[in-house]
């Protein structure tokens, strides 16, 4: 009987599913799209009984129904860094706060660069104190849910609650605990003890693994559940960026990618890196690298926004109109603050605001480019340095979905060469 691999990706908006073959050939796909929750300014949650679990249930029945082989071994990606609190069985307490477009513990920010200090911070853990930071978000649980805070056993992302329902254990990947700041030592790739006992009191951290290493097997009942055999192993995954990067081939010293989905990201891999407090350094996926990151808080979200303000046109439409625009877009600029924004500043609410058009065309707003700016697919801008820093090293572009993921290798020896998005 065939061997086949599943693949399971909480995503912003949906999750997904995908069956492939041990050298990685995709043979069946699925989706489901969950609602984003935004309750309040500043808050983003998602609902992870319904849409992490639920959604991975009802993929892994549909994909697994037709399915022309045998599950061998699973693994789960999600977003992340999220909070997800839970109790000592691992039941949800409150809904799960997600990454850095969740800006409410700015206070908790302030306070933790006081108490532990900036630059001790930095140097530990690699990264910033910011709104994608998870101590910020766990004081801010403990200063306002005081009741859920007394229950709160265990710390869940969207990846390790997978991991958990599926097999009942209790653990994170290293590329994950590393966004863990200020709970994470980068250096020594340990919990940090002393800063835990401060934080968080009480609140027992999970075991530590590599992405890849087995994290328990699928228990009789996930596995009545869900379909997939009793005993199946279970890596212990990731967060979803860095799962899409290694799918698009950017695994080693050099590579970078930028992703395109509800937010947009970019990941650069490195040997190794000096801390920079506009930057996450953080773990790879594998043991031995390093790797340097940045993200806006919104990319496809605002087309979206856009296209629902415009008449629910299609991103096609809207494309087509803003390819006959010329160069500038009639003086138009946009600063994509929709949801504050994550680097190189953490930014909790500077607006959004467009200025300067002298046109008032749906296809000039959707280009949103100034003469001074590239416009990458999907409306998002890039200065024109950024254009110059890509086109001064040695690329070669991968594209594995546009407007999703876009990968780059770099090679010193062969010709210069530069490709421009599509869009």
């Amino acid at each position: 009987m065939t061997e086949l691999l599943l693949g399971l990706d909480v995503g912003t908006s949906s999750t997904k599913a995908v069956l492939a073959t041990p050298d990685g050939e995709p043979l069946a796909t699925a989706e489901r799209e969950h609602p984003l929750e935004l309750p309040r300014p500043g808050w983003a949650e998602h609902d992870p009984d319904r849409s992490w679990w639920g959604d991975c249930v009802a993929l892994c029945k549909e994909l697994l129904a037709t399915a022309q082989g045998k599950v061998a071994a699973v693994c789960c990606s999600g977003i992340g860094p999220c909070v997800l609190a839970a109790d000592g069985r691992g039941r949800p307490l409150r809904r799960s706060i997600l990454y850095g477009i969740a800006t409410r513990a700015t206070r908790e920010i302030h306070e933790l660069n006081d108490l532990l200090g900036a630059d001790e911070i930095l140097l530990r853990c690699g990264s910033p104190l910011s709104s994608q930071a998870v101590g910020p978000k766990l004081a801010w649980l403990r200063r306002n849910e005081p009741e859920v805070w007394a229950r709160m056993r265990r710390l869940y992302m969207a990846s390790s609650f997978l991991v958990q329902r599926l097999t009942g254990e209790y653990v994170l990947d290293h590329h994950s605990a590393s966004q863990c700041v200020p709970l994470y030592d980068l250096q020594q790739m340990r919990w940090i003890d002393e800063w835990a006992a401060e934080l968080a009191p009480e609140l027992p951290l999970p075991r530590l693994l590599w992405p890849h290493e087995m994290a328990g097997r699928v228990k009789p009942e996930a596995a009545a559940e869900t379909g997939i055999p009793a005993g199946t192993p279970v890596a212990a995954g990731t967060i979803d960026a860095w799962i899409e990067a290694l799918s698009v081939g950017v695994s080693s010293p050099g590579d970078l990618m930028l992703m395109y989905g509800t937010t947009m990201f970019m990941i650069h891999v490195v040997a190794d890196a000096r801390p920079h407090p506009r930057l996450w350094l953080t773990n790879g996926v594998f043991p031995g690298t390093r790797t340097v990151a940045a993200g806006m808080a919104t990319s496809g979200a605002v087309t979206e926004w856009f296209q629902r303000l415009v008449g629910d046109a299609s991103h096609e439409e809207l494309s087509a109109a803003a390819a006959a625009v010329p160069e500038g877009s009639e003086g138009l600029v946009a600063l994509p603050y929709f949801a504050g924004e994550r680097t190189p500043s953490s930014i909790r609410m500077r607006p959004a605001s467009c200025w300067g058009s002298r046109s008032t065309t749906a296809a000039d707003t959707y280009t949103g480019r100034s003469s001074n700016r590239w416009r990458p697919a999907y409306g998002t801008t890039w200065r024109r340095s950024a254009k110059r820093a890509v086109s001064r090293g040695d690329w070669s572009l991968s594209v594995a979905e546009p407007g999703r993921h876009f990968g780059f290798r770099s090679s010193p020896t062969s010709p210069e060469r530069y490709r421009r998005f599509p869009g």
